[in-house]
């Protein structure tokens, strides 16, 4: 699966479970994105200038370790870069 897709199907997932995404310009030097708690709401910061395999890295890092993950069917590529197997 091309990365665009890859990324296209975790942010997918991340909205599924009540994430709310936010695209953001971090700058020059800035991070591709984070994983914020704000009260009681998690946002996902993405940098949309950022190459799409570090989007990939942070949303999929962003769903490491969820509860609930490991129920839901996921094509086994976007299983294994949740789980930390790269891509």
């Amino acid at each position: 699966m091309e990365p665009e897709r890859q990324l296209r199907a975790l942010l997918d997932l991340v909205e599924s479970l009540g994430i709310l995404l936010r695209r953001m310009p971090a700058g020059e030097g800035g991070s591709p994105g984070a994983l914020v708690r704000l009260r009681d709401r998690e946002m996902l910061f993405l940098d949309p200038a950022a190459p799409v395999a570090d989007q990939v890295a942070v949303v999929a890092d962003a769903l490491r370790g969820r509860p609930g993950l490991e129920e839901l069917y996921l094509p086994p590529e976007l299983r294994e870069l949740i789980e930390g197997g790269g891509g």
